[in-house]
This record gives C-alpha cells, sequence and structure tokens, in this order.
C-alpha cells in the first residue's frame, strides 16, 4: 500500500511546477490528501512529500494555490515522522536563504515555520532545534522587513497569531532571549515584535518588562560595538512604558556609565531613547547634560549634531523651572573656560548651539527672565568672539531665544540688530534671518518697528541689485510684517513707492529659477514673504504683482524635494486662500499647466539626456505622490471656494503625471474620499454641472489638445464620468459628437477625396497604377575604362574646359543656370499642392474622429452594462462615422 502511495505521488511531483491554478489546487486539495490518507507515513513518502512542498516555494505566487499547500503542510505536521523531516529541509532553506540575502520565498519560510511551531509537537522535542528556528527566523524578518507594506504587515500578523495560539512559543522566545542563546544584534524585528504582543496585555506586559529591560542593557547600554539604530528602535515599546522607577535605577546609571565612557558607542541610543521615553526629564536633566556637553563640542560633527538632539529633548522634556536655569549655568561655565579653554570655533559653536536648542523648553513664565538673561549673555559673547561662523551661531541663538519672549526684545537687542544691517554680505544677512525668527512672535513685530527705515532701504538696494537679492526678501518681509500693524509705517511704505519699486525690477517677486537655488531656511523665508504679502496685503500685491507668478512659485514651493519646506508651505497655502478664496481657482489652473511642464520635462528626460531645454518653472522633477498631494491640498480649498472647479480637479487627478503607474481613477478615489471628509457631495456636484464638464473635457485642454497626456487625462476623466453618471455623459458626449465640425467635414468627403487621401505623397491620384517611364541620363551609362577608351566623352571635355576656365578665375563663384520647367511641370506641381492640402485636411479629420471614437470606446469600458444597452443607437447614429474612420484608417 505503501509502495502505491509513493509511485502516485511521484507521478503527481511532475504536474507540481504546472503554470494552471485550477491543476495546483486539485493537486494539493484532492491527490495529496487521498494518497497520504489511505497509506501510512514512512519515511520515503515523507521526504517525498517534504521535497515536492519545498518545489512550490519560489512558483507559487497566487493566493489558492499558497493556500492549498499550507492547508497539506498543517494536516500532515501531526504526524512526527514528517514533522522532523519538515523542520529539517526547512532550516536548511532558511539558513540557505540567508547565505545568498535573497528575498524570495522569505515570508512563506517564515509562514511555515510559525506552522511548524503552532501545529506539531516540534517546540517540545528540543530546545536547542526551537533557537535554532528561532534565530533563522529572527535573521529572516531582517529581510522581510524591507520589503512592501502589505508584506511586513502580513509578517507581523503571522507572528502575533503564533504567539496568540501558542503563549508557550513566546515564553519560550523570551526565555531564549534572556539567556542569550538568540544574538541581539540579529534580532532587533524580533524583539519588536514580543515587545509588541506583550503590550496586548498589561499583566503580561509587567511580568514579561523586567527581562525587556535587561535585554536593553546588554544589547544596548553595555555593548561593547555600536549597536544598529534598528535595534535601539525595537525597544521603543518598553520606553514608552517605563516607570521613573526603572528610569533612575537602570537606565539612566547605565547610560551615564557609558557616556562616560564609551560614548560614540551608545552617544546615538540615548538620543533614541530619550526621544521615546514618555516621562518628566526635569529630575535627570543635569547629570546627563553634564556628560553630554563634551560630546556636543566634539571635533566629529556627527556627535555634535546627535548630543544637540539629547540637549533638546532635555530642554522639551523638562518642566522644573530652576532646571533651565542650571542648564544654563552649566552651558555659561563651559563657555566661561570651566573644562578649558574653547580654543577651536566649532567647540564655541558646539556650546552656542546647545544654548539655542534650551529654547525648546515649554511655555511658562520663567521664560521672561531667563530668555532676557540668556539674550544679555548672547550680545555680550557676540562683541568678545571675532570669528564670523561663531557670530552667526550666536545670532540664531539670540532670534531663537527672543522669539520665546517679549520681555526679550529690550531696546539693547534693537539697536544691537540695527547696527548688524550695516555689517558686511555674511553678517547683515545672519542679522536679517535673526530678524525673522525674532518677527514669528507676533508681540516682537511692534517692539522692532523703529527698524522700518534702514529695512526699506535694504528692499530698495535689494530689489535693484541682483546680487542682494535675498537680502531684499528678508527685509520686505519684516517691512510687510511691521506695516500690517503700523498705519504710519504702511503711509512710509506707500510714501518711498516701495510697492511700485519692486514690481518695476522683479514682477514675479521671486522668481523659480532663483528661489530654486535657495537654501531651506530662504525658502521658508519666502514661504513667510507670500503668506505676509497675500493676506496682509492683498490689493495691493494683486494690483502691483503678476499674480500668476506668485501662485507659480506656491505651487513650486509646495512641490519642492525638500519635506520641511513642502510641510511649511502647505499649511501657508491654506491660510492664503483661506484669506483669499478667489485664488484657488487661479491656483488650481496653475497647478493644471504645472502638470503639463512636469509631462514635457518627463518627455524630455525620456528622449534626451540634456538639461539645457528643460523649463525653468520646473528645475527639478516632483513625485506623484508629491503631485497627489498638492493636488489633494489645491483641490479641497478651490472646490469650497468655487464649485465650478470641479472640471479641472477631475482632469488633473487623471492626468498621467498625477495617475504614474496606478489604476487611472486611483488619485480621483483618494479625492473623493478626502472631499467625502470634508462635508462636500461632490456626485451632486458633477451630476450638476455634466454639460460644462463635458464641454471642458473635449474641448481644447481636453481631448483635443496638441499633448498627448492632456488627451490621456480628459479620456480617462470621461470613462470615470461616465461610471458616475452614465446616462447624462453619454448624452452630452453624443449631442457634441453630432455637432462637431470635423463629422459635417467628412459627411461632405467626396470619394475623389478619398482617392487623394490613399495616394502617397508625391504622386497625383490620378497617376496611381500609371507607369511613368524615367528617363536614364547619358552620363550615368558606364563607360570603358583604360586603355579600352578609344575616345573621350562630350561631359568629360566640357569638364577639363571648365577646369581651365576655374584656373583663371579662382575665387568667382558660378551662377546655376535653374533648368526651365514646362507648363505641364507646373500644372502638375500645382495638382500636387492642392491634393496635399486635402490629405492634410483629412488627416485632421481622421484624428479628430479617431479620439472621439477612442474616448467613446474606453467609456464604454468602464460602463459595459449601459454601454450595452446604448448599442441599438450606436449603430444606427454612429454608422457613417464608422464607415468613413474605418475607409480612412484601411
Amino acid at each position: 500500500m505503501a509502495a502505491n502511495s509513493f509511485d502516485s505521488l511521484v507521478s503527481i511531483a511532475g504536474l507540481v511546477s504546472s503554470t494552471s491554478t485550477k491543476t495546483r489546487v486539485l493537486i494539493f486539495r484532492n491527490e495529496i490528501p487521498r494518497i497520504l490518507g489511505n497509506s501510512e507515513m514512512c519515511a520515503e513518502l515523507a521526504s517525498l512529500l517534504v521535497d515536492i512542498l519545498f518545489r512550490t516555494l519560489s512558483i507559487y505566487d497566487d493566493h489558492g494555490s499558497r493556500k492549498a499547500v499550507d492547508d497539506v503542510i498543517e494536516k500532515a505536521l501531526g504526524d512526527l515522522l514528517f514533522m522532523k523531516n519538515f523542520a529539517a529541509a526547512l532550516v536548511q532553506v532558511m539558513e540557505r536563504q540567508l547565505k545568498f540575502q535573497s528575498h524570495v520565498g522569505c515570508y512563506r519560510l517564515l509562514r511555515w515555520s510559525c506552522l511548524l511551531l503552532s501545529k506539531s509537537q516540534f517546540a517540545t522535542v528540543s530546545k536547542n532545534a526551537l533557537c535554532r528556528v528561532a534565530a533563522a527566523q529572527a535573521s529572516l524578518l531582517h529581510i522581510v522587513v524591507r520589503r512592501s507594506f502589505r508584506v511586513r504587515r502580513a509578517c507581523k500578523q503571522t507572528f502575533l497569531s503564533l504567539f496568540s495560539q501558542s503563549p508557550d512559543i513566546f515564553k519560550a522566545y523570551v526565555e531564549e532571549f534572556k539567556n542569550g542563546r538568540i544574538p541581539y544584534k540579529d534580532s532587533p524585528e524580533l524583539i519588536w515584535l514580543l515587545l509588541e504582543f506583550s503590550s496586548m496585555s498589561p499583566s503580561l506586559f509587567e511580568e514579561c518588562k523586567p527581562i525587556f529591560l535587561d535585554i536593553y542593557v546588554k544589547a544596548v547600554l553595555n555593548a561593547r560595538e555600536k549597536p544598529t539604530k534598528v535595534l535601539s528602535e525595537a525597544f521603543c515599546l518598553l520606553f514608552k512604558r517605563m516607570t521613573h522607577e526603572d528610569f533612575q535605577s537602570i537606565v539612566v546609571p547605565s547610560s551615564v556609565k557609558m557616556l562616560k565612557r564609551n560614548p560614540e558607542i551608545v552617544l546615538e541610543s540615548v538620543s533614541i531613547l530619550l526621544e521615546s521615553v514618555k516621562l518628566d526629564l526635569s529630575r535627570y536633566a543635569t547629570e546627563i547634560l553634564s556628560v553630554v556637553l563634551p560630546q556636543a563640542r566634539h571635533a566629529d560633527e556627527g556627535r555634535r549634531l546627535v548630543a544637540l538632539a539629547i540637549v533638546r529633548c532635555l530642554s522639551q522634556k523638562s518642566s522644573n523651572p530652576d532646571i533651565f536655569e542650571a542648564m544654563f549655568n552649566a552651558v555659561k561655565a563651559v563657555i566661561g573656560g570651566s573644562e578649558g579653554r574653547l580654543a577651536y570655533p566649532y567647540q564655541r559653536i558646539g556650546m552656542v548651539n546647545a544654548l539655542q536648542e534650551l529654547s525648546n523648553a515649554p511655555e511658562g513664565k520663567y521664560l521672561n527672565s531667563l530668555s532676557s538673561s540668556i539674550c544679555v549673555f548672547l550680545l555680550s559673547y557676540y562683541k568678545d568672539d571675532g570669528n564670523e561662523e561663531v557670530k552667526l551661531a550666536i545670532l540664531l541663538a539670540v532670534a531663537s531665544w527672543a522669539a520665546r519672549s517679549a520681555d526679550a526684545v529690550q531696546p539693547d537687542v534693537v539697536s544691537f540688530i540695527a547696527s548688524g544691517l550695516k555689517e558686511k554680505e555674511t553678517l547683515r544677512r545672519g542679522h536679517l534671518r535673526c530678524l525673522r525668527v525674532i518677527c514669528r512672535n507676533d508681540a516682537n513685530v511692534l517692539q522692532v518697528s523703529s527698524l522700518l527705515g534702514p529695512l526699506v532701504q535694504l528692499v530698495k538696494t535689494g530689489f535693484s541689485k541682483a546680487v542682494q537679492r535675498l537680502d531684499g526678501v528678508y527685509a520686505l518681509l519684516v517691512v510687510g510684517k511691521i506695516a500690517a500693524v503700523d498705519m504710519r509705517a504702511e503711509e512710509t511704505v506707500t510714501k518711498e513707492k516701495i510697492w511700485s519699486l519692486i514690481s518695476q525690477n522683479e514682477p514675479s517677486l521671486v522668481p523659480v529659477s532663483l528661489a530654486s537655488k535657495f537654501s531651506t531656511e530662504d525658502c521658508v523665508a519666502c514661504i513667510d514673504l507670500l503668506e505676509v504679502l497675500l493676506v496682509g496685503h492683498f490689493d495691493r500685491v494683486v494690483a502691483t504683482f503678476s499674480v500668476r507668478s506668485l501662485l507659480q512659485l506656491i505651487i513650486f514651493l509646495i512641490c519642492h524635494p525638500n519635506w520641511d519646506i513642502r510641510r511649511i508651505a502647505c499649511n501657508a497655502t491654506r491660510k492664503i486662500i483661506t484669506a483669499a478664496p478667489q485664488l484657488s481657482e487661479d491656483l488650481l489652473i496653475e497647478f493644471s499647466n504645472f502638470l503639463s511642464l512636469v509631462g514635457e520635462r518627463l518627455c524630455s528626460s525620456k528622449t534626451s539626456d540634456t538639461e539645457n531645454s528643460l523649463d525653468p518653472q520646473v528645475p527639478f522633477l516632483p513625485s506623484v505622490e508629491v503631485l497627489v498631494k498638492a493636488l489633494v491640498l489645491i483641490s479641497s480649498t478651490a472646490l469650497a471656494a468655487a464649485p465650478s472647479t470641479s472640471m479641472r480637479i477631475i482632469f488633473c487627478s487623471h492626468h498621467p503625471c498625477v495617475v504614474g503607474t496606478a489604476k487611472r481613477d486611483t488619485v480621483w478615489r483618494r479625492l473623493f474620499k478626502c472631499f467625502q471628509a470634508l462635508g462636500f457631495d461632490i456626485i451632486g456636484i458633477l451630476s450638476a454641472d455634466v454639460g460644462n464638464l463635458c464641454k471642458g473635457l473635449l474641448g481644447p485642454m481636453g481631448l483635443m489638445s496638441a499633448n498627448p497626456l492632456e488627451c490621456q487625462a480628459a479620456i480617462s476623466s470621461l470613462s470615470t464620468l461616465m461610471s458616475i453618471t452614465p446616462r447624462d455623459t453619454y448624452i452630452e458626449f453624443e449631442k457634441h459628437l453630432q455637432n462637431l465640425p470635423e463629422r459635417y467635414s467628412h459627411d461632405m468627403l467626396s470619394k475623389n477625396d478619398i482617392l487623394v487621401f490613399r495616394t502617397p505623397e508625391g504622386m497625383l491620384s490620378s497617376e496611381q497604377g500609371v507607369y511613368v517611364a524615367e528617363s536614364i541620363a547619358a552620363k550615368n551609362t558606364k563607360q570603358a575604362k583604360g586603355r579600352f577608351r578609344t575616345y573621350e566623352d562630350q561631359n568629360d571635355m566640357d569638364h577639363n574646359r571648365e577646369a581651365a576656365v576655374g584656373k583663371k578665375d579662382v575665387g568667382k563663384s558660378a551662377k546655376k543656370v535653374d533648368k526651365v520647367k514646362t507648363g505641364k511641370e507646373e500644372a502638375r506641381e500645382l495638382l500636387l499642392r492642392e491634393e496635399a492640402s486635402i490629405r492634410e485636411k483629412i488627416q485632421e479629420i481622421q484624428k479628430t474622429l479617431s479620439l472621439m471614437l477612442r474616448a467613446l470606446g474606453e467609456m464604454a469600458i468602464s460602463n459595459p452594462v449601459f454601454a450595452h444597452s446604448q448599442l441599438p443607437s450606436l449603430v444606427c447614429v454612429r454608422r457613417p462615422a464608422f464607415v468613413i474612420y474605418i475607409l480612412l484608417t484601411n
């Protein structure tokens, strides 16, 4: 019986690699279970079955086939003999995958390993075997996390399901980590999964917390080598639930000890710890700061940045006002030389930056006196230090603290900035940036109004000289803020004719080509400037500047490659549209134009490697996701201000640059959900305006556009519209097709016109099928060569005579005598031109009709049920169009 089962399984083995899903499912649902049910498991049968199962690992890619295979494994794991063979093969294959670092089949191997642990007695057979499987799982997880979100989510669900079904497996894994049998550094993802599962049950988490704390201290804080960032982040769930007792008695002592002994190993890990922990750090701030400040002035820039991040965390998560005074005194003492002279600029910059990070302290009355004290200290330090880079760092620190409290902006600070505006370029710009940050606090704007005079002069100079344009931008930003709250300042700006001066020199305010070269801070200043002008001085700006150029700058900034710039630009755009809703429609129009430019650049980048022909309005290509988010922002505000913009919204949401490689209606469905969340009845808005929608989509901006991407966007939009309101859309489309000028033109075509269209270029329609003899010139005939040539050709004699004359008249150009055309030839050329014009006219008709019929076909596909009901009318009404179109294309 076993032999028969073995032979049957051998015969099936050859069919396992079939590409037919039906065959695969039949094998694993019916054939193999029947064979296993009719015989007892033996070594040969188990080995062959395991071999068959692992053949499917890299072949089966559909859910049905994989589920059938998993069901066979789940049932067979009840047999001890199969379980041993399967486990041995599984571990072998998993370790082979690790060797080659291949992601193919990793998820299925992880799933099979979880089946092995949950559906068999494998975990109780051997602890060493369990440890080996767990270690292999941990390493495979490290590969799987680089895959897509869906694969990562599926892995998480698989392991959480394993731990839920088998709590003993969870405890065994925790025990293996506790004893160090599973290496920590290769298992961050598995540690995270264990913490994730334990956090679902408060009692289980409290039970396991001491073990996880011990693992964290051993694996990270007491590590001999720098732990990976992923390993430190794996314990974030532990940090979020940590108590003061655990933090004070276990974590802080180990962290401080290692920061003193080997700071380069644990510095980044401590930063991640402090960012994640949800505790008031007041009681630990001074102790941690004392060991972090040496790193804040270290020669290595990477260490300095991480140390400053730690100072920022201590500042943000401390609530005791006395702690900030103590931290300020600690930094001031270091600057004063308590730990030795700070000889190098980077050391002094590090300490000044530490003071700046302290400005992230929570709100409170204590900030008034503290900010004033720190600003006074920084101003005196500015005068004492002669290094330009240190001075710039001090200016940023002064700005950060002065922005926190209006009490810090004393007359000495204002006079300090006034004198700084007269400095050379670098320091002058540093003072302007400092002033911009100070004016973020609206309470400070009036206090710096005395600086209006020098700022106005900087605006004039900045917009008169291109090299000082950036200074002009910063100065205009502050002038605009002052003028918005001070009527006298507004009168001064008008008297000085600032607006007309700027519009004469730079109508676009800041060209996109110039903004693309700005740093992040300068781009943020441009955003602030646009917000100030369009919210506080809208009427003057609209009357003076090119609004279109300003909107182009906004679109450039909300599609900028830098995430911080995009975030700030999106927030500013919402404020601008709220204050001036009439701009929303124009902004949407400019965005659709921007999409066209992006499409042109995409086409140029595919056909040519040169960058010279690229549009300056698109200095870099935004990603599809960036374009989608920009569209969501613009369309939501535009629809609220003007429902008539629905045509452009649906058109932009189907533009190939926005859709990318996704389905045609993916972005539209995303927009639809956003509109629903905002309370818009988008279906009602579209249904009420189908006529205008179809008119716009079938017009020169849509289907009849010369841009193929816009044509595709219009066709996709019509298809979506057909799925929303089919009858009205079809009626409007039919009406447009019946009134199409090209329809009447093609009905007027004669048989002779069709014959002309089908005649090749350079030939008359009357010449088709007629042989036209060609005259062969005598000079093209083959002549005798060498000694067999007894006479010279007449052409040769003429050539010799011309050469002789040419020697005498060197430099003179011989005039060519044009051959005189006969009357018959002139008449033929005239007929050729007439037929070429007819051919061009018919080509335009063919192009228009082909686009209309293509759109009609896509619309029919999007709603096949409705299209099927309209087939009789299509046959009756469209027959002439279809006949002529088929005739032209064939």
